[in-house]
């Protein structure tokens, strides 16, 4: 498959990841992605991006662990791994472009 290439804008922090995916469906987890972290920023406007970051992380891995929870009771084939592998290359990449900006989550500054 040919890898497709999507520009990310998270918390002031901008990086590009590439995939086998659609480019719809990039869209999809990108938008998805931006959600979770409003819905955090909305509730936690005082916290750094990293730490914005990290809740939105762990609020889409409970929502994970819980879907695979009700499938696993449902049907007996496992969840496909391509969100979790989605999921862990774009935590991957707001970690990189975070420690890129000097955010190490201590400074008590603004986010964005």
């Amino acid at each position: 498959m040919e890898k497709r290439q999507l520009r990310i804008d998270v918390l002031g922090a901008s990086f590009t990841i590439q995939s086998d995916e659609s480019a719809e469906h990039l869209e999809r987890v990108s938008a998805y992605l931006r959600e979770k972290v409003e819905e955090v920023k909305a509730r936690y406007s005082f916290a750094t991006p990293l730490t914005l970051a990290l809740l939105a992380a762990l609020n889409i891995a409970d929502e994970l662990v819980k879907e695979r929870s009700g499938r696993a009771v449902r049907a007996a084939t496992p969840a496909p791994r391509e969100l979790e592998e989605i999921a862990a290359g774009l935590i991957e990449q707001i970690d990189g472009a975070l420690a890129s900006h000097g955010t190490d989550g201590g400074d008590g500054g603004e986010p964005g």
